[in-house]
């Protein structure tokens, strides 16, 4: 047996509980396939092609678009990352001009590389203690194009990798007044605006129902579905979808794996038909930010934070955890060590603790111990 099987094997046999990506969590109440080879095969006739405009994986887009309510949907097997490069590519023309916002990831910057954009830059006001970036305000894109009139392109990360919402509506009336596209990464945001309550609360409705003209959204990071797996969704007459495809086809794999689009089907089974999943991750959520709202120590970032920092709203799903007398890399540490909870990421001044609707109350009993006894000392 191999090694790198040996370990996997290894870890799923261990009590080590994930509070990282992906978001299916390793959770076998909700099994994906038991026997992968035999569903592992290549474009033959009946499975339809990716890249093409009609058979079932032109249905299965349609279904994606429908879940979401999004004009238009693409199936993404490279991650959000081939989503980003194709949209960037096809919005901006060789050598133009891109308005990024700060904690961007890399696959914008690699976009801008490729078609030698020049690209300027959003500053997000810091938030302290946690030291995380804050929002991204209408009025900050209003001044950026105002210097930069020539851009043709804003791109926003909404949420960020710490759950930090902008106002996307509001920026896509700037970006449009003055005929621009907005491109919205939104890689950690799929499983917003599935649930009422948190969605009122928290102002964190799902970027696929904003104003953006490209919204890119990684079902794997938050949602029971496979690595690797995204969808990348069109909801305006702004961009041109030629374009977008044919970028799409040059930087995605041209032998998608069936097993990764089999995985996006049975993910939309879930969004379309989730029981109870949503109403209770986020009551579980909710206990466990009222239960640790008292601690001396340990804070975690929380509804206070909208309104301030240019934050318009907050994934509350997302724990930005920080300690007053212990670093971000000494509660990863001890979280991973002593709790067996292995984090997200850590930081000098946080560490970040990721849940998804496949997370289970033993789950979130394991992480409250192990906040309520780290918060002693």
């Amino acid at each position: 047996m191999g090694k790198l099987l040996q370990k996997l094997l290894e870890l799923k046999a261990s009590d080590i509980y994930p509070f990282h990506m992906p978001g299916h969590k390793r959770n076998p109440e909700y099994p994906f396939f038991k026997e992968a080879f035999g569903l592992d095969i290549t474009e033959i006739e009946g499975f339809g092609d990716l890249y093409s405009k009609e058979g079932i994986l032109e249905e299965l887009k349609a279904r994606a678009a429908k879940v979401y309510r999004a004009k238009r949907a693409y199936i993404l097997v490279n991650g959000s990352t081939v989503g980003v490069l194709s949209a960037i590519s096809a919005a901006v023309q060789k050598g133009g001009r891109i308005l990024i916002a700060e904690e961007a990831h890399r696959s914008a910057y690699n976009a801008a590389f490729l078609k030698e954009l020049r690209y300027d830059t959003i500053e997000l006001p810091v938030i302290e203690p946690y030291m995380i970036g804050g929002g991204v305000s209408p009025e900050d894109v209003e001044k950026a194009l105002d210097r930069a009139p020539d851009t043709e392109a804003v791109f926003i990360t909404s949420p960020t990798y710490r759950g930090i919402i902008s106002d996307l509506d509001g920026i896509a009336r700037v970006c449009h007044e003055r005929g621009k596209l907005l491109i919205v990464d939104s890689a950690h945001g799929a499983y917003l605006g599935f649930e009422e309550e948190c969605k009122k609360k928290y102002n964190a409705d799902n970027a696929a129902l904003s104003g953006a003209d490209i919204i890119v959204e990684s079902l794997h990071k938050t949602l029971p579905c496979f690595t690797q797996t995204a969808l990348m969704f069109v909801n305006s007459n702004r961009v041109d979808e030629e374009l977008l495809g044919r970028y799409l086809s040059i930087y995605q794999t041209s032998s998608p794996s069936y097993l990764f689009m089999a995985g996006i089907s049975a993910c939309l089974d879930f969004l379309e038909e989730p029981g109870d999943r949503f109403k209770e991750h986020y009551r579980e959520v909710e206990r466990l930010r009222s239960l640790s709202a008292g601690f001396d120590r340990i804070s975690i970032a929380g509804e206070e934070l909208i309104g301030q920092n240019k934050v318009y709203g907050l994934d509350p799903y997302k724990f930005v955890i920080h300690h007053k007398n212990k670093s971000g890399h000494e509660l990863y540490r001890l979280f991973s060590e002593k709790y067996h909870l292995v984090c997200e990421l850590s930081t000098p001044d946080h560490v970040l603790a990721m849940t998804s609707p496949m997370d289970t109350k033993e789950g979130f009993e394991r992480l409250l111990r192990a906040l309520e006894e780290t918060d002693r000392y």
